[in-house]
């Protein structure tokens, strides 16, 4: 009875390494994770993927900070959609899964800023600004989907911010997420 349950527990273990050689990430229809988009003002957060069709993906990302002893930005929160339009993806060696896509981002960001103003060196005041951003980026990225489930896109392109804080430049994300 021992020896028989050993060896159903060796041909169960052997049989999903072998399903994992074989295996296709391109296929995962979801995905949830921790992004990054680095540029003159970052964003980041949870982001959430739907794959639509073969052809259009939606990704939704949220981040919120508060902490009112933090001096200078004590509150931000922004919220973005992102479209992705796949332009090619592949397999390699049937380990590593890879697509790349062209994207378009629009969000909208909001945060505090506190600056002291010193008067004379014995006053000074607390100054805080709400400041209001809607964002936009375009760009391009390659996701690579390792051991099927484990994503990693990186992203390039251009993002800006307006009206609060105008500006727009390169910026460059990347994110980690488990797709399924």
């Amino acid at each position: 009875m021992k020896h028989t349950l050993k060896r159903l527990v060796i041909l169960g273990i052997l049989a999903s390494s072998i399903s994992l050689l074989f295996s296709n990430g391109l296929e995962n229809k979801n995905a949830i994770g921790v992004y990054v988009i680095g540029a003159e003002s970052p964003i980041g957060g949870i982001q959430y993927e739907r794959h639509f069709s073969d052809l259009i993906s939606e990704k939704f990302g949220v981040y919120a900070f508060y902490n009112n002893d933090y001096t200078s930005n004590p509150f931000e929160f922004n919220v973005t959609a992102e479209t992705d339009f796949k332009l090619y993806e592949t397999n390699w060696k049937d380990k590593v899964s890879s697509r790349l896509f062209t994207f378009a981002m629009l969000g909208y960001d909001i945060k505090i800023e506190r600056e002291t103003n010193y008067v004379v060196p014995e006053d000074s005041y607390l100054e805080e600004k709400v400041i209001n951003n809607a964002l936009a980026a375009v760009g391009f990225g390659f996701d690579f989907i390792f051991f099927d489930h484990l994503s990693m896109p990186v992203q390039f392109g251009f993002i800006g911010t307006f009206p609060g804080t105008p500006n727009i430049g390169l910026g460059g994300g990347i994110a980690l997420r488990y797709s399924w």
